[in-house]
């Protein structure tokens, strides 16, 4: 067998779903389906790169092109909390082979994508810590967080939970709070927005690509949505859950700001996860203090994870810089 490399896209979605699975930093946004979700949501063409070493897939990239200005980008697509790079799992007795092999493929995929577009912002998912084939070629890796948990035994998960936490949660309980099952996204678009009307900035996703993209996902049997209503049938909040195959995670959610005082979206959030069925659950982010101090509530593991951006030259990186600048004064 060969052991030249190439890098080269990966036609066919079940062979790249079946590395995905088993890949460090694999997560179900790097699927093929979620892709093609984004895909129909966004108008941004999916891009699946695999690095081959002979004919076999031992590392990959995925995202979608985006058209910034005169630019286009690779980027993980918004609302996927992750993509980025992946690697195929390596038998070795030690790290040292693992890590030799990132280390060939890394840079070989870095080169190549930098080659082929002018500006590259992915975001990686937790499994794939090594970041140093990137920042040693000029790549910035910024850190982010999240607070992930094992949700199996909700009895040793509520010693866990916070004081406040598990106060909330009683009190919506006792006010008669339930938590349904919905598809309505239409409902989704509404409290999406109202998280943002009450003053807290402009959304930073439209409420229609929100919608779009959660039905899309919810019809490939990607994701669930659930709401939490109160004893006379008003919404307090609604969740969009997305299922992995080892992993929940909580994707994107709206709410009513009324109802914050009643403690309905923390019940709503420990009825699903206690329920959920697999041995991990995901808040996906925790980069925001208010956001941050309702997650850690829960009782979850802190974990970082980085977003990774590398740029052709100096000249795209400040006309990128420029771009943002000028999109922040409009808003």
């Amino acid at each position: 067998m060969s052991d030249a490399y190439e890098i080269r896209e990966v036609e066919e979605p079940e062979a790249w779903d079946g590395f995905v699975r088993t890949a460090h930093g694999g997560t179900i946004f790097a699927t093929s389906t979620w892709l093609d979700c984004a895909e129909r949501a966004t108008g941004c063409r999916a891009v699946r790169l695999g690095c081959f070493r002979g004919e076999r897939l031992i590392a990959g990239v995925c995202g979608v092109e985006e058209h910034r200005g005169p630019l286009v980008r690779l980027a993980t697509p918004v609302l996927t909390p992750h993509g980025g790079f992946l690697l195929a799992p390596v038998i070795a007795k030690g790290p040292a082979k693992l890590e030799s092999e990132w280390h060939q493929a890394a840079p070989l995929l870095a080169s190549h994508l930098l080659r082929r577009y002018p500006h590259v912002r992915l975001v990686q998912g937790p499994g794939l810590d090594d970041h140093r084939p990137f920042t040693w070629a000029g790549w910035t890796a910024r850190v982010r967080y999240t607070y992930l948990l094992d949700p199996t035994d909700p009895e040793a998960l509520w010693e866990r939970v916070e004081r406040r936490t598990r106060t909330v949660i009683r009190k919506a309980e006792r006010a008669g709070f339930t938590v349904r099952e919905t598809r309505d996204m239409d409902l989704l678009g509404r409290q999406y927005r109202m998280v943002y009307d009450r003053g807290n900035g402009p959304a930073p996703v439209p409420a229609a690509t929100v919608t779009r993209l959660a039905a899309l996902a919810l019809d490939a049997g990607l994701a669930e949505a659930r709401t939490v209503v109160s004893p006379t049938g008003e919404v307090a909040s609604i969740v969009v859950f997305v299922r992995g195959w080892d992993t929940v995670h909580a994707w994107v959610s709206g709410a009513d700001p009324a109802f914050n005082p009643t403690g309905a979206t923390s019940l709503l959030y420990w009825e699903y996860l206690t329920r959920a069925g697999l041995p991990r659950f995901d808040f996906v982010g925790a980069n925001l203090p208010a956001v941050a101090h309702f997650k850690r509530g829960f009782g979850g593991d802190l974990v970082a994870y980085h977003a990774l951006e590398g740029f052709r030259h100096a000249g795209v990186r400040a006309l990128v810089v420029l771009g943002s600048r000028l999109r922040s004064s409009l808003r």
